[in-house]
């Protein structure tokens, strides 16, 4: 069977609340459109985000309004038409 998937890592559909930052500011917000092991795609409300860039992500609860321990990611590809950036995990 031949793929034109292009990733190493299979991913994951959602659909998930998240507020992003830089340094002490958390102030946009975006949405995790899929996810992998290795990373994920989100979708933001509004450009800024470029590669190389350190961002801290934070997931918001679904069930209440209180945003769990932040994680940080690097952008390593941006969409400034469709707003999306696809980040890479880091340890």
């Amino acid at each position: 069977m031949i793929s034109n998937e292009r990733r190493d890592c299979r991913r994951i559909a959602l659909n998930h609340a998240v507020m992003m930052g830089v340094g002490d500011g958390f102030g946009q917000r975006g949405e995790i459109v899929d996810a992998s092991v290795q990373g994920m795609r989100v979708r933001t409300t509004q450009s800024g985000f470029y590669v190389g860039q350190e961002v801290d992500i934070s997931c918001l609860s679904q069930q209440a309004p209180i945003a769990v321990q932040p994680f940080r990611c690097r952008v390593v590809w941006e969409n400034a038409n469709n707003l999306e950036v696809g980040l890479k995990y880091l340890h």
